[in-house]
């Protein structure tokens, strides 16, 4: 039978984050990411996200109160030994300190929720209503706002991963060049981080890290541009993972779906293949830094494929010849999925247990652990936790070294005493004494009251027909090597 494994508490603690944050999506105005939210921390950020997940973009007016729960909370991954404290003081800041935003020749102040928040007794009820200000980037929406499940930031532990997130997502370009003081201005980081190597180590990996290992619909890469010696601009290649689209069944995969998010030009305008509908004939174009969709309505499969063929006359496959090209974007995708799948996976199997030795960055004889609850890596010969950098480093390395997983790899340090040849003195059957010269075949580790200690088998080389002899007692490595080294000297 086979056995069964009981789920961690990460695992079940992500299936209830997954059924209580369903269905959940934060819709807001393109520009609202412009406002400096430098003073809220990131599970100030991440509460104020659920709050807007409550309002439908469509309305009018605002309601009265917007009713969030505690449950609700803590599936946004907020570790707080006292929630309902933290959330009161969340709520105060979030009514109390205003985000700003700079509108050229004007510096403009919006408040964001009321003071007035209603904790319901007895009950994991609370209720909060928006401030007016925010009516214009939450209500009433109809062009220039973006879209994004809720459930996609909520492991986030750097406030300036969902700014940066929620900018991406704002755009709708896959090949984003940005100058590095813009990306600060962006993240709030005006006039800091004057070192790139600096805001490299500290903000830009950290920020694409948990993009990359904790969103689902997001992918990002990046490369630098120079002018002299500095480095300028960054250039971020954006992979938008829409729909799970690689979990789904071969039959239902769209056979255009290795042109979608792809720029073209229709009409001398400029254009990202959104939709493909291969049962209507029907292409949709989203227009470059809009959100206006134009649609292309043909008559059949034919001039489906004709129109596409001229949209993207570099990209596009001939019928037939286009399955390779889609297996290698799904192997691409498979493989982001597949680094996070591995890692959780080994984290669950060696919790608590030695993962391995000899590692990038770490001596030979440092033992490399899983942390019990946390799952992060422990140095378990020094007992400190390696930083997210340093593990990094490590899980790559694995995930190429699968072979090498939970493998503690020791230096022998009695292997240069295999096959030595050294002489004892004894009697022989005669009574009388004898030079006996002997091989050593193995050298085996044993424990005796605790304490490391190797018995040695050798074979006698004046009567190589009888068994292998092993020693009767027990020897400490200094012990074995001052015998073995004082007999080998003597004249053999």
């Amino acid at each position: 039978m086979e056995k069964r494994v009981k789920p961690t508490k990460k695992e079940l603690f992500n299936e209830e984050q997954k059924k209580i944050l369903k269905n959940r999506k934060v819709v807001q105005l393109n520009k609202f990411i412009k406002g400096d939210v430098s003073a809220f921390s990131v599970n100030d950020l991440k509460i104020f996200k659920l709050i807007i997940s409550k309002v439908d973009s469509q309305e009018s007016l605002f309601k009265d109160f917007y009713e969030i729960s505690t449950d609700e909370i803590k599936a946004l991954n907020i570790k707080e030994k006292h929630l309902y404290s933290e959330t009161r003081k969340t709520l105060r800041r979030l009514a109390n300190i205003y985000i700003t935003f700079d509108e050229g020749e004007s510096i403009r102040e919006v408040g964001l929720i009321r003071n007035d928040f209603k904790f319901e007794k007895y009950t994991k009820k609370v209720l909060i209503n928006f401030n007016k200000d925010m009516d214009e980037y939450l209500i009433n929406l109809k062009k220039n706002f973006f879209m994004y499940d809720l459930i996609d930031i909520v492991n986030f532990k750097f406030k300036h991963t969902i700014k940066f997130y929620e900018y991406i997502k704002s755009q709708s370009l896959n090949v984003i060049k940005l100058k590095i003081d813009t990306i600060k201005d962006i993240l709030d980081l005006k006039n800091k981080y004057s070192r790139y190597a600096n805001f490299k180590k500290d903000v830009l990996e950290v920020i694409l890290e948990e993009i990359n290992e904790s969103s689902n619909t997001l992918y990002i890469s990046y490369n630098v541009q120079k002018i002299g010696p500095r480095v300028e601009f960054i250039i971020f290649h954006v992979k938008r993972i829409k729909n799970n689209l690689i979990l789904e069944d071969n039959s239902r995969k769209n056979k255009y779906q290795y042109l979608i998010g792809k720029e073209c030009e229709y009409l001398d305008k400029f254009y990202t293949l959104d939709n493909v509908d291969t049962n209507k004939y029907i292409i949709a174009l989203k227009e470059a830094l809009t959100n206006n969709f134009t649609h292309i309505v043909k008559d059949d499969e034919k001039g489906l494929e004709a129109t596409l063929k001229a949209l993207y006359k570099k990209d596009f496959v001939e019928s037939g010849s286009n399955e390779d090209i889609e297996q290698d974007e799904i192997q691409r995708l498979l493989t982001v999925k597949d680094f996070k799948k591995f890692k959780e996976q080994v984290i669950k199997e060696y919790e608590g247990k030695q993962l391995g030795n000899n590692l990038p960055g770490f001596d030979k004889e440092d033992i490399i652990s899983v942390q019990n609850e946390t799952g992060y890596l422990l140095n378990a010969t020094t007992g400190v936790v390696i930083k997210k950098e340093e593990s990094l480093l490590i899980w790559r390395y694995l995930y190429k070294n699968r072979n090498l997983v939970g493998k503690i790899i020791k230096d022998d340090p009695t292997k240069e005493f295999i096959n030595k040849v050294f002489t004892i003195n004894k009697k022989n059957k005669f009574g009388d004494s004898e030079v006996f010269k002997y091989l050593v075949t193995d050298i085996k580790e044993e424990k005796e009251n605790g304490n490391i200690k190797y018995r040695l088998f050798i074979q006698n080389l004046n009567d190589p027909l009888t068994e292998i002899e092993k020693s009767k007692s027990l020897l400490t490595f200094e012990q074995l090597k001052i015998y073995i080294e004082e007999n080998s000297k003597k004249d053999i």
